[in-house]
This record gives structure tokens, C-alpha cells and sequence, in this order.
């Protein structure tokens, strides 16, 4: 398929992206003639503090400047979009809302990877004993954030796989909630390549990823749920493979989804 629009960029704010400028994604995205170039960078949250993760509070003004700037600089050549990865973080959704009642930025994307503790970001399934809870307050977030309405399409949703080597009930059970989900409130699941860049050093030698896992695009698949190909590029070389990763990826799942390319940003100031 032709892969032309990506949604979900990051940039060196996040601390485990590589130290490039946000030009260099969009000059990257540009030589590979993609036509849209979403910058969704992870949130900065006021009073958190979560080096390697997230930038710091103080860097939304510049992460914001400088995307701007850039959308401005390369109107000509590529559409540009300001956006965020954010947590379903019930605290935080009146400041989501602000963001994007102010046109400050453009678009959110439901990336849910921690949970507030005692005003302390926790990472899910990093905690051996406690997996299936873990599993459970994961799936419960997720499928609040979707219904807020904030959020555009939900980024790998079965990123749980990362951290998990079994398939069982309890895994069944969450990606039929989560896709039931998607299907009640019309909320795309991304295709996330981030795995398959790393594990996909030859094309034609077909290695199992850790997500997108494939049981749990198995059940997409039966449900029809619309997927949207995220890169979830951390780097501007990301794009130079894109299309051959997509492609090889793919194949390799070889399933019916219900892919779609693009989503609805409003373009007002």
C-alpha cells in the first residue's frame, strides 16, 4: 500500500528519542514524499516530572514554536499537524481540552502507557505480581479516554505485548473490550511500527513481533475495526524505511483490516 500520512512523530523533548531537530523528521518526511507529518510528541504535564519519558512542562512553548514555525516554513512542500501521545489521565483531560480549544495544538492521540499513583506516573506491567491488574485498570483507562472524545485514534493498543510472552483468557477478554470500544465510539486502533523497524532486518524473513501481536490483531480483524499505520518515529531515518516496513509487516500479520490513511484535523487557527 502507499503509505503517505503519519500521525504519530516525536521529537528529542521526550528524552529517549535521538538528538535530532524537528526539521530534519520534516525534511526526512518530505525526500520520502509522504504528504502528512503529525507531530505528536509525549504530553507535557504540569507538575510532572518524568526525565527519559516526557519533557518537561517548560518545553511546551518551544516544542509548540518550533512546530509552527515549521508548518509555516514548508506549507508549500507537506501538511504539518501540532499534536500530542497523551495518557487517559482523568486529572489532566480539562487541561487536553484547553490545549485544543486554543488551537495550541491540533490533535491528541491516546497512547496509554502510565497510570496515576498517588500523583505519581506508574508504568503498567512493570510489576511481575501484578500483571492481570495491571491488565484490567490498562483496559479500563484505555476505553475511558476513548470515550472522552479527545483523542483521534488509540496509539498500539496492544502494547501490553511488550512486556507479556503469553496469550490466554485474560488477554482475549481485554482486546475484545478494547475493539468493542473502538467499534461504540468510531476511534481508529493504530498498526504501530515501532517493533518492526528493530525486527525486520531482512525482508522476507518473517519474525514474530512483540506488538502488533497478532492475536490481538486476529480479533480486530473479526470485529472490523478501523486501523490507521502509525511509524512512531524516533528518529527522521524512520522514514526513509517506512514503506518497505509497512509493506513486510503486513504480509507478515496477513490479515483483512480495515485500513484507513488519513484523519480528520481541523485546520482552523
Amino acid at each position: 500500500m502507499k503509505y503517505k500520512n503519519n500521525y504519530h512523530t516525536h521529537t528529542f523533548r521526550c528524552g529517549h528519542a535521538g538528538e535530532y531537530k524537528d526539521e530534519e523528521y520534516v525534511l526526512s518526511a518530505i525526500n520520502n514524499v509522504l504528504e502528512v507529518l503529525g507531530f505528536s510528541d509525549h504530553i507535557m504535564l504540569p507538575g510532572i516530572i518524568e526525565p527519559t519519558i516526557r519533557g518537561d512542562y517548560s518545553l511546551l512553548d518551544d516544542y509548540i514554536e518550533s512546530i509552527n514555525y515549521l508548518k509555516d516554513k514548508y506549507k508549500d512542500k507537506i501538511k504539518i499537524y501540532l499534536g500530542f501521545e497523551a495518557e487517559a489521565l482523568p486529572k489532566y483531560y480539562d487541561y487536553y481540552k484547553e490545549l485544543l480549544s486554543s488551537k495550541k495544538i491540533e490533535y491528541l492521540i491516546l497512547g496509554n502507557h502510565s497510570y496515576l499513583d498517588n500523583n505519581q506516573l506508574v508504568i503498567y506491567f512493570k510489576n511481575p505480581d501484578r500483571i492481570y491488574e495491571d491488565l484490567e485498570l490498562y483496559t479500563n483507562s484505555l476505553i475511558d479516554g476513548m470515550s472522552t472524545g479527545l483523542f483521534k485514534y488509540v496509539a498500539h493498543p496492544d502494547l501490553f505485548m511488550k512486556h507479556l510472552k503469553f496469550w490466554d483468557e485474560h488477554l482475549i477478554k481485554a482486546a475484545n473490550r478494547i475493539c468493542d470500544a473502538s467499534l461504540k465510539y468510531d476511534i481508529p486502533l493504530e498498526l504501530n511500527l515501532a517493533c518492526c523497524f528493530d525486527r525486520v532486518p531482512n525482508i522476507g524473513i518473517k519474525e514474530v513481533f512483540k506488538y502488533p501481536y497478532i492475536e490481538f490483531w486476529k480479533i480486530v480483524e473479526s470485529k472490523g475495526c478501523k486501523v490507521i499505520i502509525g511509524v512512531d518515529a524516533h528518529e527522521p531515518s524512520r522514514f526513509d524505511r517506512v514503506k518497505e516496513v509497512v509493506e513486510y509487516t503486513l504480509d507478515a500479520l496477513n490479515l483483512n483490516l480495515n485500513i484507513i490513511d488519513k484523519i480528520e484535523i481541523s485546520d482552523e487557527n
